[in-house]
């Protein structure tokens, strides 16, 4: 508990001396530009790319000579009749279409969902000094993350609404009108750790790799999305409806609250604040018309799932919530 206290002192100290992380929009544009290069400059040489593993089904396929594999040969074998055939290859398909998406793939897909996200929600809010505070709370949170191989990048967006977003790739978004409700850097790094979680935990890889748009494709890369350019814009479609309009998975939610509050613990935060906030923020007037509303869970169900699981942080009240020093990055007006 000293040690972590220790820490958090010594962030405090060099807050100034530390180079922020942060991104413009010009930056992720260029970004976002380099990510979806044509293949022959992005694509990844035959040493990087992963070979995938063979099934069963697959391998007795190809020994076969069949075009079921063992569903085909169920089916010359007269086990099958040939609709219930047709089903089961496609459900073979569809398993093929669960590859794992690798990390440029999905920060391609990261990126320009980062720009749509810019466009959406106001653009960047100017205000550099804030912008970097914010980063130092969000790299310190992503450093102890399940995933903290990754690059991180937190933009602040210039709408009055309490949002906050994560895309693939390591984009986090949080909007000025989040903060101003904020009341503690332990609220802002329980926030924030949120949406690391997301991204650590792949919450939206996993709804992107049971679409139908990738039925049939045994690997999403940028080899295959160069030859189906229709195929990127569809899947950068359905990921935005997701995320901006119905919402991810109620348990999704629920998995990124528990294992933000972890994350912030981690780093030395007070774990109870991120409960704290989202009931605050169930309570204010101001989350009408955010995505939260639409998006998320009730505020009511987030809250009593925290609630029923405190109890495994002792001594839970000795972690800082550093409000003053919040309020000063902050320049609260009141």
């Amino acid at each position: 508990m000293k040690t972590k206290f220790i820490i958090l002192c010594f962030l405090g100290a060099l807050f100034w001396a530390i180079p922020s992380h942060s991104f413009n929009f010009g930056n992720i544009l260029k970004e976002v530009e380099k990510s979806t290069r044509p293949p022959e400059k992005a694509q990844p040489s035959k040493e990087e790319e992963p070979k995938p593993t063979q099934s069963p089904a697959q391998s007795s396929q190809q020994s076969s000579g069949q075009s079921g594999g063992l569903i085909g040969l169920g089916d010359s074998l007269g086990i099958f009749d040939k609709k219930t055939s047709k089903i089961l290859q496609q459900s073979v398909n569809t398993l093929k279409s669960l590859q794992p998406i690798a990390y440029e793939e999905e920060k391609a897909i990261g990126g320009r969902l980062a720009v749509e996200v810019f466009n959406r929600y106001g653009g960047a809010y100017e205000d550099p000094e804030l912008l970097s505070y914010i980063n130092l709370v969000g790299q310190a949170v992503a450093d102890v993350s399940s995933r903290s191989d990754i690059d991180y990048h937190f933009a602040i967006l210039n709408t009055e609404f309490p949002n906050a977003f994560a895309t693939p790739g390591g984009y986090v978004f949080v909007s000025i009108g989040l903060l101003r409700m904020i009341e503690n850097e332990a609220e802002l790094a329980g926030v924030l750790a949120h949406e690391v979680a997301h991204i650590a935990r792949k919450h939206a890889l996993q709804t992107l790799e049971r679409s139908r748009s990738l039925q049939g494709v045994s690997s999403l890369t940028l080899t295959v999305m160069d030859k189906d350019p229709g195929l990127f814009d569809k899947l950068i479609d359905e990921v935005s409806n997701v995320l901006f309009t119905k919402g991810l998975d109620k348990n999704l939610e629920f998995e990124a609250d528990k294992y933000g509050r972890e994350f912030a613990y981690r780093t030395g935060y007070y774990p109870g604040a991120l409960k704290r906030f989202i009931q605050k923020l169930g309570a204010s007037k101001k989350n009408q018309g955010s995505i939260f509303s639409s998006t998320h869970p009730t505020s009511k169900e987030r809250y009593s799932l925290l609630q029923k699981s405190s109890s495994r942080y002792k001594k839970a009240s000795r972690y800082p919530t550093l409000g003053k020093r919040y309020e000063v990055a902050i320049k609260r007006q009141n």
